[in-house]
């Protein structure tokens, strides 16, 4: 319905029959309809009906069944799926066609030469009324979809964030009970290591008296047991060192270090201990500052996370070991290590660093070189944790506190070398 005084009904009918027009016009005059007013205009072209109906320039539209060859039931149709939601009412020579005319999407059909005043303004009441309805019922549809999706949303990120939650605490409460296990087992072995090295040590005494006792004469028989023995219980001492290591009670001697200076110092032991069968990679830093920390203690940590990464990746194409070191915020240092290796399953990950947990064949190994890793760092104010899956290798990361007064500079890579 058109704004001003009149509020005049646009009508446009689409219709081949200019009689038929005449017709509905005088029926529609002023005169017959009283207080309502109609704007109807006609045109018997399809191709401007069409664009009329599509552009909204009428309140309802009257088209005709038949329009010369073309039909139209074809126009409703092409009308609709242009996205037309005014009014339309098919005008038809017969009741037959109700049912088409509803289905392409007519809102009413009146039969030509069997209605009148009265009857024609009804239908264009009811099929006005109809639209409207037809529309506030497409909004509520799309509100409601619109609603419906954005419930959907936020369910979906609710429940996201529940489940990154969920996972976040079980890795803490994983970690926690690893922590809680290392830290017992730390408490243990540090017990049987004390109680093992009083042992070793009255071994080494009775040792070292019985030699001196039996003095340089004696013969192989005796000299070959001795010395097995003797050697047997340096074995013994250096799991002992080991042992205390994990447990934080072994003696450190720490002193102000340069990382990557160590790190190349021993780079030829490493390459060594890889026997040319990984390649390594250093990545260090332009500038780091110093450590406070047990040199001694640390080239053996990275000698046994080389071992480690050489026995892992035996037999292996473009097998690589990389050193890199970097500032890790403003009071730490990172060192990471980390191979291509076939990695760890979560098991082995969850038992890594408990002494004497290995994978290797029996004989093969102490399963005490991570564990020294574990207790070095922590004895050295600070922290060890691996990060690995099946297939994608193995990164140790080694977090040590920079000495005090120490600045963090920023610290760029220096590249592979």
């Amino acid at each position: 319905m058109k704004d001003g005084a009149a509020a005049s009904i646009g009508i446009l009918m689409i219709d081949d029959s200019v009689e038929a027009f005449m017709t509905l016009r005088a029926m529609l005059a002023p005169r017959r309809t009283g207080q309502r007013s109609y704007a109807l205009s006609h045109t018997n072209d399809v191709a401007d009906g069409l664009a009329a109906m599509i552009a909204g320039t009428h309140d309802l539209y009257l088209v005709d069944y038949r329009l010369r060859a073309e039909s139209g039931l074809d126009l409703v149709r092409a009308a609709r799926a242009a996205g037309v939601t005014r009014p339309i009412v098919m005008l038809t020579a017969s009741g037959m066609v109700d049912v088409e005319a509803l289905e392409a999407g007519a809102n009413d059909f009146l039969v030509k030469g069997a209605f009148d005043l009265p009857m024609l303004e009804r239908t264009i009441r009811y099929a006005m009324g109809n639209a409207e309805s037809v529309r506030r019922l497409a909004d509520l549809n799309a509100r409601l979809e619109a609603l419906v999706e954005e419930r959907t949303r936020q369910y979906a990120e609710a429940n996201e964030r529940l489940t990154d939650q969920i996972a976040a605490r079980e890795l803490a409460e994983n970690a926690l009970m690893r922590a809680e296990r290392l830290q017992a087992l730390g408490r243990m072995t540090g017990s049987v290591a004390h109680d093992f090295n009083n042992i070793l040590t009255a071994l080494f005494g009775s040792l070292e008296i019985l030699k001196c006792r039996l003095g340089d004469d004696v013969g192989p028989r005796i000299a070959g047991p001795l010395n097995t023995a003797v050697e047997a219980a340096r074995v013994g001492e250096r799991m002992v060192e080991g042992l205390l290591a994990f447990a934080r009670r072994r003696p450190l001697a720490p002193r102000l270090l340069q990382l990557n200076e160590v790190i190349r110092d021993t780079e030829a032991l490493l390459k060594l201990t890889l026997s040319g069968d990984v390649r390594l990679i250093c990545d260090l830093a332009d500038t780091l500052p110093q450590v406070l920390v047990d040199r001694e203690q640390f080239e053996r940590a990275l000698l046994n996370l080389a071992s480690n990464a050489h026995d892992a990746m035996v037999g292996q194409a473009d097998a690589r070991l990389t050193i890199s070191t970097r500032a890790d915020g403003p009071d730490r240092i990172l060192l990471l290590v980390g191979d291509n290796g076939p990695g760890m399953s979560r098991d082995t990950l969850n038992h890594a660093f408990e002494p004497f947990f290995s994978t290797k064949e029996v004989g093969q190994g102490t399963g005490l070189g991570l564990a020294q890793v574990y207790g070095f760092a922590l004895q050295s104010g600070g922290s060890a944790s691996i990060d690995s899956q099946p297939g994608q290798g193995v990164r140790v990361r080694l977090v040590l506190p920079v000495a005090a007064g120490e600045p963090v500079e920023a610290a760029t890579s220096t590249g592979p070398a």
